[in-house]
């Protein structure tokens, strides 16, 4: 029992930081669905006369991309009206580009059920291992100080590339690129990349704000109910 106890316990610290992980995946996956969000966005930015697109458009455009991404749509055709012309939004290099960002989504996407069956698997060997009343709390302290330190990597793994893209926004944007889609495909001029012209940089921050405040929220959240938990020494 004692060797079964040992091992749901290098499970569980496997398996939490990549939960946390995975809550930001979900963050995306959320905040880039939000039509509401997005048409305040663009009501703010108020860029109409550059896209030569009305909101509506610009909307159905990046819904559109969206769609495609998560698999919910076999194409990326999607029309538009720039300037008062009837045209399909996306070039063959936007598509391309958006080919490789589907799949890297699938592999996402697979990457988090496969974390979920960790976690499911951590829990019922966690309570197959530990039976008694005081080993289950003991388990249950383990996991909350585990929670604890799995969220203070994540974040100082994302503070670390934050720093990076603040300091060399290019050589961050490029490794990221090279590691996870086609560089060549990634890279537009954005005075003729619709895409780019939806998606501009403050559009851009304001997501990933979003999606680092639902994530950072979340995990927030499990680290103040773990403190407690540990700071009540397992009684509750």
């Amino acid at each position: 029992m004692k060797k079964l106890q040992t091992v749901s316990k290098a499970l569980i610290g496997f398996t939490l930081p990549l939960v946390m992980l995975m809550l930001i995946f979900l963050s995306v996956s959320i905040a880039s669905g939000d039509r509401a969000w997005l048409k305040r966005e663009y009501d703010k930015l108020d860029i109409n006369s550059y896209t030569g697109m009305n909101t509506d458009d610009m909307i159905a455009a990046f819904m559109q991309m969206v769609h495609y991404m998560k698999g919910d749509a076999d194409t990326m055709d999607v029309e538009v009206s720039v300037h008062g012309e009837r045209m399909q939004m996306y070039n063959e290099t936007e598509r391309a580009h958006m080919v490789d960002v589907r799949n890297l989504y699938k592999k996402l996407t697979v990457t988090g059920y496969i974390v979920l069956a960790l976690a499911i698997i951590s829990l019922a060997l966690a309570l197959a291992a530990h039976r008694t009343k005081e080993e289950r709390r003991s388990i249950l302290r383990f996991s909350a100080k585990a929670a604890l330190w799995s969220i203070a990597g994540v974040v100082g793994f994302l503070l670390a590339l934050g720093a990076w893209a603040a300091l060399d926004f290019n050589s961050f944007w490029a490794v990221f690129h090279i590691v996870f889609l086609d560089l060549e495909s990634s890279t537009f001029d954005p005075a003729v990349s619709r895409m780019i012209q939806i998606c501009p940089a403050e559009l851009f921050f304001d997501m990933v704000l979003r999606i680092f405040l639902f994530a950072g929220g979340t995990m927030a959240a499990i680290a103040a109910v773990c403190g407690v938990y540990i700071k009540k020494g397992g009684k509750i």
